[in-house]
Formats: structure tokens, C-alpha cells, sequence
């Protein structure tokens, strides 16, 4: 009877693997919680912003303005902080006057203004991406490892139980 039973869960566990693996192999390329970065062949304009003593505009709001909403407060085109050095960078999309902003708490204000021309976006000098997500061969290994960890837990989970169910029956004869 336990040969039975063990060969029924050994089924049911097998059944269960290859629905699985059916299911992830009719996906296609999944892009579910793919996540992944890359590196634009883009140029920023970094500046550094510093106070009239030399000391850094450290981790202070920055607002960028472009040459289409030069003065309107609500809608820049970026907002962030400095960096520890007083340091803060974009990326501008358009040719023209940008403005850019850090303000302190305690009223003091810079202000930078930066005329991008035609030429910022031709000599570029791209950089190669990386670390994307997983896609065609590599993702589907990563299913199937995820489908035979699932696999190999189940297996030793039944090998344990019929091994408790032995001593348990073996000790009562």
C-alpha cells in the first residue's frame, strides 16, 4: 500500500513539472518583473555649485528649466539635489538656453544659465549598454532552474515523508 501511495505522489509531482514546464515554455519572452539598466550614449552637463567661501551647495533642491518653460516655476523639466560636493548634472533634449537653479533654506539662491547648440548632440561618443534583463535562452534556462528547484523540493519532501511513514509503520509490526 505504501509502494501505492509513494508511486501516486511520485505522479502527481511529475504531472505538476511537466505542466509547468509546458507553461513557461509557451510563454515566449516574459517581461513580467524583467528589470534592467543601460548606459544612453547621451551627454550631460554636469556643474558644481559653491558658495562665494568655497564651501560645496551640498544636498540643496536644483531645478532645471528648459528653453521652452524658462521662467515657469511648476513645471521644470527636472528637479533633484546636489551631491555631497555640490555637484548636479543633466540631460538636456533640446537646443537652447537652459537654466538651472539650487536654492538653500536660508534664502541663498544660484543660478546657472547654459546655452546648449547643435553640436552637444553630434559629437556624443556613445557608450555600450549592460546588465539588461535576462531575454531568449537565458530566461528560459532561468525558468527551468526555477521549475527544477520547485521539482527537487517536492521529491525530497516525498522521500522524507515515506521515510517518517516507514519507521512509523515498521515500529507498530
Amino acid at each position: 500500500m505504501r509502494a501505492v501511495r509513494g508511486r501516486s505522489v511520485f505522479r502527481a509531482a511529475l504531472a505538476v513539472f511537466v505542466i509547468v514546464s509546458a507553461a513557461c515554455a509557451g510563454r515566449g519572452t516574459a517581461h513580467a518583473h524583467g528589470v534592467g539598466y543601460r548606459i544612453p550614449g547621451m551627454r550631460a552637463v554636469p556643474l558644481e555649485f559653491y558658495y562665494s567661501t568655497g564651501e560645496a551647495m551640498a544636498y540643496l533642491e536644483a531645478r532645471v528649466f528648459s528653453p521652452s518653460s524658462p521662467s515657469d516655476p511648476k513645471n521644470s523639466f527636472q528637479s533633484g539635489r546636489t551631491d555631497e560636493f555640490g555637484r548636479y548634472s543633466f540631460i538636456p533634449d533640446t537646443t537652447g538656453k537652459w537654466r538651472v537653479t539650487v536654492n538653500d533654506p536660508e534664502g541663498h539662491r544660484a543660478e546657472a544659465s547654459i546655452e546648449v547648440g547643435d553640436d552637444f548632440f553630434t559629437d556624443t561618443g556613445g557608450v555600450a549598454a549592460s546588465g539588461g534583463s535576462p531575454r531568449g535562452a537565458e530566461l528560459i534556462l532561468r525558468a527551468l532552474l526555477g521549475v527544477s528547484v520547485i521539482f527537487n523540493i517536492a521529491a525530497f519532501l516525498m522521500l522524507r515523508s515515506s521515510k517518517i511513514s516507514e519507521k512509523i509503520g515498521g515500529a507498530g509490526v
